[in-house]
């Protein structure tokens, strides 16, 4: 008579990958933007944006934002919002570590790089030069995220959502974004 017995091989543990640092920081790719813009002299509201590039590196406090523009969409609607080249701007993220949510906000005169905004329609004056001195006279408009929120799934997905004036106009801005 042969019997056979059972034996426990033990084996490793298969545990899910450990992101190291915030899950914002990296690389990602735009899917959808959009803007709604509401003032006396401005109102409209916008989407588009799909393709810009964005890198959140981590710099002490501080995270460098690098865009990329080249390839993507316009925003369009009620205005036309369409950006060119590269652009490197600073920000800060709060909620470091596991956090999957937190604060955002931008530091409006730390663009450094050659990128272009041409903004028509919607009312008010037209702008057409380098985008960061759009963003430091706040006539960027809905053009990138400012001071909000964001919300991201580890090596998924991302959203910023920012919300605030410009002046007297109020500008609401959601990016949607996939890791690239």
């Amino acid at each position: 008579m042969l019997v056979a017995g059972l034996m426990a091989v033990p084996t490793a543990a298969h545990a899910a990958p450990i992101t190291k640092g915030p899950c914002w920081a990296g690389s990602w790719t735009v899917t959808r933007a959009t803007a709604e813009v509401v003032g006396k002299k401005h109102n409209y509201f916008v989407e588009g944006g799909a393709g810009i590039k964005a890198t959140f590196t981590p710099s002490g406090k501080r995270v460098v934002a690098d865009y990329d523009f080249g390839g993507s969409t316009s925003l369009t609607g009620g205005a036309t919002l369409t950006m060119s080249g590269a652009e490197t701007f600073t920000y800060t993220f709060g909620g470091y570590g596991a956090h999957t949510q937190g604060k955002v906000a931008l530091k409006p005169r730390t663009g450094r790089s050659g990128a272009t905004l041409e903004r028509s329609g919607g009312g008010g004056k037209d702008f057409s030069g380098l985008l960061r001195l759009a963003v430091g006279r706040n006539e960027d408009l809905g053009a990138i995220p400012r001071k909000g929120t964001y919300t991201c799934v580890p090596d998924k997905s991302m959203r910023i959502h920012t919300h605030g004036k410009s002046g007297r106009t109020l500008v609401t801005i959601d990016w949607e974004l996939t890791r690239s």
